[in-house]
């Protein structure tokens, strides 16, 4: 299994696009069959150091996360995405059960 999460720091005059990059997020997994499982958070309370939107999306495996990353469903999503916000935190985890 493969896990993968993504924090999101929206720039100050993006901050208006909150709820359409939630809408892409929470697309994904409808319109790509290799997400197992996943889930958007936004963070309620804000801080210096907060970052605004968390993403987490289940694989069984890293291959598929590979494939998801290439998906042509995923590309315009990652690029919206990345217009809007500052360098973000990932964690790829891959867990042996």
């Amino acid at each position: 299994m493969h896990q993968h999460y993504v924090m999101f720091r929206i720039k100050d005059n993006y901050k208006k696009d909150l709820p359409e990059i939630v809408k892409q997020l929470k697309s994904l997994q409808d319109k790509i069959q290799l997400i197992r499982m996943s889930e958007v958070f936004v963070n309620q309370i804000q801080g210096p150091h907060s970052y605004d939107v968390m993403f987490h999306a289940v694989f069984d495996d890293t291959e598929s996360f590979k494939r998801y990353m290439e998906h042509p469903e995923h590309i315009p999503v990652q690029r919206y995405i990345e217009e809007r916000v500052y360098p973000d935190g990932i964690a790829d985890l891959d867990f042996t059960v």
